[in-house]
């Protein structure tokens, strides 16, 4: 998508444009899809700011666009987005006649979680900051801040689907600190009562961040950076030694201990046991869907 808009911003006015691509996703998105997204406001569209940028600049000229689907690719790396969409040209909303429950309740939550995460922008960026310092130590290079959000997302170089809508939005989550903890309680309208839940009730009032929660008992090697950029890091430093099943094992591995944390018993400590077995079972549960999708009767879908 980012080549296609690159390639009409760069066009001379008056040529047409004929577009070849590997991608079939950019060219159903801006041809025989379009509509329909449009009719939707694109609401739980991936990538809906590029494309909308990406149609507004195809429909500002007055050249003709033609598109073509080739194997491959030139391996050609997009550049960062930062245009703004015209005002004519910006479609904004849903059309009623295509609103469904589920499209509005989409909606809903995306305007929720957009208002989020510009107020809590700031601690996003410090999270970012921390991440990406410990994963220079850990696998010797600083991540950008777009390849973080995409491991979170799980585009690894593994294309395989490892984690769980679940784990994604988890992690999504907590990167933004989005959950309503810790100094989220300490908001000055709240009543004492409430701004007791900003600290840990074990922990001799230690402010209870989802960096305590996940790292701050009993675990002390284990860092938040390893959790929400788990993607990013490998069994090994080495360049030249690839382990792709090991990697993936510790990624799985990872996620689901960290998602099994979200514990919805409010200040009740589980035992020893109770922890183990629910460790156990998750892990087993994953291992049967791992065997399960190893079935040849998946064809490209396999793992």
């Amino acid at each position: 998508m980012v080549a296609v808009l690159a390639a009409v911003r760069n066009n001379s006015p008056g040529n047409d444009i004929k577009i070849e691509s590997n991608s079939k996703y950019a060219i159903e998105t801006l041809t025989k899809n379009l509509a329909n997204l449009e009719d939707t406001g694109y609401i739980g569209k991936a990538n809906k700011k590029l494309i909308q940028l990406t149609v507004a600049k195809l429909r500002s000229t007055n050249n003709k666009t033609s598109f073509k689907w080739v194997k491959g690719h030139n391996g050609h790396a997009g550049g960062e987005i930062n245009e703004e969409i015209p005002v004519k040209l910006r479609l904004t909303g849903a059309k009623l006649s295509k609103m469904t429950q589920s499209l509005a309740y989409k909606a809903i939550r995306e305007k929720a979680l957009e208002a989020t995460i510009q107020k809590n922008r700031k601690r996003t960026l410090t999270m970012i900051d921390a991440i990406q310092n410990h994963i220079e130590e850990v696998i010797e290079e600083t991540p950008t801040e777009e390849r973080i959000w995409k491991a979170a997302k799980s585009h690894t170089p593994i294309k395989n689907n490892n984690f769980s809508r679940q784990i994604k939005y988890y992690l999504w989550m907590v990167a933004h600190d989005t959950y309503c903890i810790g100094m989220h309680w300490l908001k000055p309208n709240y009543s004492e009562e409430l701004r007791k839940r900003s600290k840990c009730p074990h922990c001799n009032g230690t402010i209870e961040d989802i960096s305590h929660i996940l790292t701050g008992r009993m675990w002390t090697q284990p860092w938040i950076g390893n959790v929400i950029a788990f993607a990013l890091t490998k069994t090994s430093k080495k360049k030249e030694k690839c382990d792709p099943g090991g990697d993936r094992l510790w990624r799985i591995l990872i996620s689901e201990s960290a998602y099994l944390r979200v514990i919805q018993n409010e200040n009740t400590l589980f035992t020893t046991q109770e922890v183990n077995n629910r460790w156990i079972a998750t892990i087993n549960t994953r291992l049967d869907l791992d065997r399960e999708m190893t079935n040849e009767h998946l064809q490209k879908h396999k793992i």
